[in-house]
């Protein structure tokens, strides 16, 4: 396999696994608990920035199979931005160990930190993003995989598949990656209304705490520290009912929040101004249906209860399906019952078949 890996093992990885001297332990995950899987340094060079280059971390399940004609690789994105893939691993669990899932974090947090801090606030944005993503798709020689964007990574999936069709079209290029399906999972198309609907829900949530606080008959509480009860339990609820309905958080979850990136680019308040657009027709002779026409299939999937509401993601159908006939066999959207932001945390099982069906379907 032609790709640039570093060649990087992990340390960690041989410690955690309790075994020295043996080969394969430096290559491959944990074998008593799941699929094998490969961990490695990607090194991109980026265009901008005087050339910079960074080694972001690599993991990929199921490696043999990442060439494979059959079953083509599904590419995983985390969200946050800056939540590392910690909290998405469990999806290569549900999959088959014939199909390769592959996850990276993105530059600035879990193990792909910045090198070069005292630039930070040049090294990040949505474009900066996409050509990493290219970049590490070139580097393992991926020619042809599903894409599945979580939250933020969903933005971002869809923005370098918009940057890639807009590139094809440009330059009449074959040789470009080619991505057969998109999943879009609990990704917003408008950060704006994402914020403002979040918001809404926690002054909901504020509201309805400080409304219900218990008085004594001796004691009067008043409303400053009715709030401030109120205020304590407030990010709890709204986690247990807009972001993972699980009665404990998930420890994936908790892994992921642990390590995630301290820059300024984290959260979504670092991408508030995206609103996701149509691709751009590179020239005046070209058709526009003709490139709207040229996206992969793709699924979005959102819970029910999810802060990502229904008003968060009705500009994807206005990109992805305009009207009733255009691409409507090659647009879903699902909504998971009692599921909120995390739904393949929540619903493992049916979230994986949804996603794995897509896949099935899309493979060649």
């Amino acid at each position: 396999m032609s790709t640039e890996f570093e060649s990087k093992r992990l340390d960690v990885l041989n410690s955690r696994q309790g075994c020295s001297g043996h080969h394969h332990c430096g290559l491959f995950g944990n074998l008593q608990r799941g699929p094998l899987f490969k961990e490695d340094f990607i090194k991109v060079t980026r265009s901008l920035h005087g050339g910079a280059s960074f080694h972001l971390y690599c993991r990929i399940y199921n490696p043999s199979y990442i060439h494979s004609c059959q079953s083509p690789p599904l590419l995983v994105l985390h969200g946050g931005p800056s939540l590392p893939s910690d909290y998405l691993y469990p999806l290569a669990h549900q999959m088959p160990t014939t199909r390769s899932v592959i996850f990276y974090d993105q530059l600035g947090c879990g193990k792909s930190k910045s090198y070069q801090p005292e630039d930070e606030h040049q090294l990040y944005s949505i474009e900066d993003s996409v050509e990493d993503l290219g970049k590490l798709i070139a580097s393992l020689g991926l020619t042809k995989f599903h894409l599945l964007g979580h939250s933020w990574g969903g933005i971002l999936a869809y923005e370098y598949i918009k940057s890639t069709l807009e590139e094809s079209q440009s330059s009449r290029s074959s040789k470009l990656p080619q991505c057969l399906s998109l999943i879009l999972s609990n990704a917003p198309c408008n950060m704006r209304i994402s914020l403002e609907e979040s918001a809404r829900l926690e002054q909901e949530i504020t509201s309805e705490l400080t409304r219900d606080i218990p008085r004594s008959d001796s004691d009067f509480i008043v409303a400053e520290d009715a709030n401030s009860a109120a205020s304590s339990r407030t990010k709890e609820l709204l986690r247990k009912r807009h972001e993972c309905r699980t009665r404990v958080m998930p420890q994936p979850l908790a892994n992921a929040i642990l390590h995630r990136g301290t820059t300024s680019w984290s959260g979504p308040g670092a991408v508030s101004y995206y609103v996701a657009s149509s691709p751009n027709a590179p020239s005046p002779c070209s058709s526009f249906d003709r490139l709207r026409n040229s996206l992969p299939p793709v699924l979005l999937i959102r819970g029910e209860y999810d802060f990502i509401t229904e008003k968060c993601i009705a500009g994807w159908r206005k990109i992805f399906c305009p009207d009733q006939q255009s691409r409507r066999q090659a647009y879903r959207e699902e909504v998971m019952n009692n599921c909120s932001h995390y739904c393949h945390l929540e619903s493992e099982e049916a979230f994986a078949s949804l996603v794995k069906s897509h896949c099935f379907i899309n493979d060649y």
